[in-house]
């Protein structure tokens, strides 16, 4: 080999070198060749952003535009597909479409944006299970109640009390098939009676000590006492179960509250001549002086109840026109008015999300605003909050699921009828009623 050819050789790997270490050292520091027609020279050499996507559970392929991301590395010589939890790195800005794929499981799709010198993040995505649910009882259309421990269901409609553990029911009265509410020991109180989901032997009828006129039953959590209301009177039987005492007589009281020492009443007044002057108004009464602490007028055409939240803020709702009032009880002051509102559910004490016909919102207490999560193409007839970013809803016909973030749903399972809804969250499980066949009965839904 001649001097010449060497020293051509020679400065050829001293150029490829060079350039190779450029390359390298470009890559290195996120800047990428952008190779597209027609081409761009300010454009070529481009900084490029990163990805980072984890989700619950974990191990689900990440496509971008419809092509599976590999790693470099190993990808010349097998697919080794990046799987979540991941951070790709040297990714083009623009907008891409997401897609996140794992055996078993819905996929999660949505738009992500990159840009140059940034990291975007796609976090906390839940994936839920793509399966069949499994019967767990036989019903009618029946409003479902979770048991605080999650080891009952109790279907109002249908008056039973479900072990979900052994999936044994235990069937009550029929005057059990009005209203109903777990107590924190997990009993069901309906009707002045209180039912042990196992055994009769631990049952009690406060019916048969105070007699059967009383109705709107109220168990106060804090202190285990019972509120229930008479023709004129609003009550409380004491914690030795067998002393009655009336708080309040003489008045048309619609709904109350008690909070502790004090009992929130809305009031229907007469006018002097006996007919409905339209006057309504919400009182706090203070048990220990007797004294009215502090009133508030009602508009006059509504028809109101409070919804017990176990929140800092009375839940006041009315039927007639779907508005929510949220009302700080120590002044009564300044109610926040959500309208057309047909349900919600409490994420926390400053947030709460809630629906209309086809819409569900966020409303943040704090900043008084109100974000649209998402809209659906069917009418929505419930909402189940879970442990996580996203939150169960069902319209007649399906249950969906969707990221209350992102703003993405998910199709959970298609039936004939949808009822009632319930999530225990602990176990990533829903249990709904819903007509499935030729049957109606109560189904359970692994979601994760």
């Amino acid at each position: 080999m001649s001097k010449r050819i060497r020293d051509s050789l020679f400065i050829a790997f001293v150029f490829l070198f060079i350039v190779l270490t450029i390359l390298v050292s470009l890559y290195a520091t996120g800047y990428k060749f952008n190779l597209r027609w027609p081409p761009r020279l300010s454009a070529i050499l481009v900084k490029t952003g990163m990805l980072v996507v984890d989700t619950n559970p974990s191990g689900a392929i990440i496509y971008l535009n419809d092509k599976p991301q590999t790693n470099p590395v190993l990808s010349v010589f097998s697919k080794n597909y990046v799987t979540t939890n991941a951070k790709i790195k040297n990714i083009l800005p623009g907008q891409y479409d997401l897609r996140l794929e794992r055996d078993g499981y819905w996929p999660f799709t949505g738009k992500i944006n990159i840009y140059s010198g940034q990291t975007s993040f796609v976090e906390n995505v839940n994936l839920f299970r793509n399966n069949l649910p499994m019967l767990v009882a036989t019903s009618t259309t029946s409003n479902l109640l979770l048991s605080p421990n999650r080891q009952y269901l109790y279907a109002v409609a249908d008056a039973k009390i479900i072990n979900l553990k052994t999936e044994q029911v235990r069937n009550l009265p029929s005057t059990a098939r009005t209203t109903g509410t777990f107590t924190p020991n997990n009993q069901v109180l309906s009707s002045g009676d209180i039912y042990d989901p196992e055994t009769t032997g631990n049952d009690i009828s406060y019916n048969k000590i105070i007699g059967t006129g009383a109705t709107n039953w109220y168990y106060e959590d804090s202190t285990g006492r019972l509120y229930y209301q008479t023709a004129g009177a609003l009550n409380r039987l004491e914690n030795n179960g067998k002393t009655s005492t009336t708080l309040l007589s003489g008045n048309n009281f619609l709904s109350y509250e008690p909070r502790g020492d004090h009992l929130f009443v809305v009031v229907s007044e007469k006018s002097s001549s006996g007919s409905e002057a339209g006057k309504t108004s919400l009182r706090d009464y203070n048990l220990k002086t007797g004294n009215i602490d502090n009133q508030l007028t009602l508009p006059p055409t509504g028809e109101y109840r409070f919804v017990f939240d176990n929140r800092p803020y009375l839940s006041l709702y009315d039927d007639k026109n779907k508005t929510l009032y949220l009302i700080n009880p120590s002044s009564l002051s300044s109610p926040e008015a959500i309208n057309n509102i047909l349900g919600w559910q409490w994420a926390s004490d400053t947030q709460l999300f809630y629906y209309n016909n086809w819409e569900i919102y966020s409303f943040d207490t704090n900043r008084n605003s109100t974000s649209l999560i998402t809209r659906v193409g069917e009418t929505i007839t419930g909402l189940t909050l879970g442990s996580g970013n996203y939150l169960i809803f069902l319209t007649d016909r399906g249950l969906s699921a969707v990221d209350f973030k992102a703003g993405v749903s998910t199709s959970l399972f298609r039936a004939e009828k949808i009822n009632s809804a319930v999530l225990d969250t602990r176990n990533n499980t829903l249990y709904f009623e819903a007509h499935l066949g030729q049957s109606d009965g109560i189904y359970k839904l692994l979601l994760q």
